[in-house]
């Protein structure tokens, strides 16, 4: 089966590798959040900004914990290419981003053997939703959204495994919408994210997957295969 692997990092991160191209999403690896607005992290980083070495990263919209203004100014960035709503184009400049592309909705993307598109979210900002096809595999990783019914139609895409937002506060789905909205699109796993991070922002992820016959929750930092994962349920 598909030798993609599989890595949670925290809160919506994540890093997919297949030997040959590294894909990031969202990656929060400092603690501006706490910075900032005075929320400490619940778990530390599992790799410093310049250890990361990922072809593109992903960024879903322009939240520090999504777009981390700490983190992405010492990333090794001269090979590395963004993927990011236009509203965040400008903060990430600003970090020192030279190599950007747009990926508002609808936006579409291949590198290597990955697709990349950019689905509809509901969120407080412009933001989007990210299905990743690889191998005759495909995932899709929410970002932050609210229910929507315009998320129903993600169904279409036959997703494979799907992470989704559970934490139910500021411009996410709560746990009983996450259930929901699982059971429409029918994958044939569900992981639960955005969680586990800040105290004030967290859900129990056993709340999401107790609901679901298909539910699996992620060990922090533990890679998979998608054949483990697949399996796993």
């Amino acid at each position: 089966m598909n030798g993609l692997k599989i890595r949670w990092i925290g809160q919506s991160g994540y890093i997919l590798y297949d030997g040959k191209t590294e894909i990031c999403i969202d990656p929060y690896l400092s603690n501006v959040v706490d910075r900032i607005a005075g929320r400490g992290r619940m778990i530390e980083a599992p790799l410093l900004p310049e250890e990361l070495k990922s072809d593109v990263v992903v960024c879903t919209h322009n939240h520090l914990d999504h777009v981390d203004i700490d983190a992405i100014p010492l990333m090794d960035k001269k090979n590395m290419l963004f993927l990011a709503p236009t509203d965040a184009k400008e903060q990430l400049a600003e970090c020192g981003v030279t190599k950007y592309e747009p990926f508002d909705e609808g936006k579409a993307f291949k590198t290597g053997d990955f697709e990349l598109k950019a689905v509809f979210a509901d969120h407080s900002v412009p933001a989007v939703g990210v299905i990743v096809k690889h191998s005759g595999i495909t995932m899709y990783f929410s970002g932050d959204t609210e229910y929507n019914k315009k998320l129903e139609d993600l169904k279409e895409y036959n997703i494979d495994i799907m992470f989704i937002c559970i934490n139910g506060k500021l411009g996410n789905m709560n746990v009983d919408d996450a259930v929901k909205l699982t059971k429409i699109i029918n994958p044939k796993v569900a992981i639960p994210t955005h969680y586990g991070m800040f105290e004030s922002n967290t859900e129990n992820p056993e709340n999401y997957t107790s609901g679901l016959k298909c539910g699996f929750i992620m060990e922090h930092n533990k890679e998979y295969t998608v054949s483990e994962v697949i399996n796993s349920v």
